[in-house]
């Protein structure tokens, strides 16, 4: 999701007022984007009528949150989570907080919008706070590998930075790694010797609405030689993001959102690997899988969650390239409509 700060940039501003619009009039009616007199960044988020609104007013590093009362265009007095981000380094992080804030909105979580708000919040204060995360597994480390090797070397160079760094979901918890509107993409990274890929529920496998799904398999092997690493990725990324400041604190935001922290880089440094295989798949019909439609009478009650192991050697019919060079075109084609 792309905010128009610059549009709002443009506007001028009388002192004690906001300029406002929807942050994404095409996926929420109620989350808005504001600049004061004096350039600061809010977020409003509207709060339904009867929900309580119990909120402590709360500033810490970067950051403030509060409920308001504002008057809307008909007049109508309404409540608003106010969010103001105090420091434009958290711009970045402000913007992946309103798509996950909208994310959660439409999920209709039961929770209330109050709640919602609170808790992504939480999870970025601590970005803006600038607190250390804790080291990422050794599955999470391969896995987060994946995801950056697919963005680096396949989809950066089809169809260019920002547009790639939107792309990437993974971090704000969307259901495929990599989204755009009627495409999504599943990053699968293995290092077993049976190149097999675990797949987590009936829809880790499903494609958009009317849209498609393609999953990118890299199958790789840890050795104390392996020219491959995570923070070597990390860095390949930044140094080609150094000229777009907004660019890269987007892609460090999300990186932070992964539970990347450069902090514990020498530990990461320790898993060295070695690209075995890299290839993608379009799943389509007869891709072995199983979704919902694979039981007679869906899921069956009482099933909380489906997990399996997925190999890829019968599954050639469905494979679309085996290297970026050959996918280049189709990736256009599909993500630049």
């Amino acid at each position: 999701m792309s905010l128009r700060w610059d549009l709002l940039d443009l506007t001028p501003v009388a002192e004690e007022k906001l300029s406002v619009r929807l942050a994404n009039p095409d996926v929420r009616k109620d989350v808005f984007i504001a600049i004061d007199s004096s350039r600061k960044r809010y977020v409003l988020v509207a709060i339904p009528h009867g929900e309580p609104c119990e909120l402590s007013e709360r500033i810490s590093v970067g950051i403030a949150v509060r409920v308001v009362e504002m008057k809307v265009d008909d007049g109508e007095i309404r409540n608003f989570v106010e969010v103001i981000c105090l420091d434009p380094q958290g711009y970045a992080a402000l913007d992946v907080a309103v798509t996950e804030i909208s994310e959660a909105l439409n999920s209709g979580a039961s929770i209330g919008c109050v709640r919602i708000v609170q808790n992504v919040l939480e999870k970025w204060r601590r970005f803006w706070a600038g607190a250390k995360q804790d080291l990422l597994s050794r599955e999470q480390q391969i896995g987060l590998f994946g995801e950056l090797w697919f963005l680096l070397n396949w989809l950066i160079p089809s169809i260019g930075f920002s547009k790639s760094i939107d792309m990437w979901r993974g971090p704000l918890g969307a259901r495929n790694d990599f989204e755009v509107l009627g495409v999504g993409i599943e990053v699968k990274t293995s290092s077993k010797e049976s190149a097999s890929h675990v797949i987590n529920g009936v829809d880790q496998l499903l494609e958009p609405a009317g849209g498609s799904l393609f999953l990118f398999s890299l199958v790789v092997r840890e050795e104390g030689s392996g020219k491959e690493s995570l923070p070597d990725l990390v860095n390949k990324v930044r140094s080609f993001l150094n000229d777009d400041l907004l660019m890269l604190s987007r892609f460090e935001s999300l990186l932070y959102g992964a539970g990347y922290d450069s902090v514990c880089e020498f530990e990461y440094r320790k898993l060295s690997l070695r690209i075995r295989s890299e290839e993608l798949f379009r799943v389509a019909e007869g891709f072995p899988r199983i979704t919902a439609t694979s039981f007679i009478d869906g899921v069956p009650a009482g099933v909380g969650s489906v997990k399996y192991d997925l190999n890829l050697a019968g599954a050639a019919k469905w494979r679309v390239a085996n290297n970026p060079a050959s996918a280049k075109t189709l990736l256009v084609d599909f993500l630049e409509k």
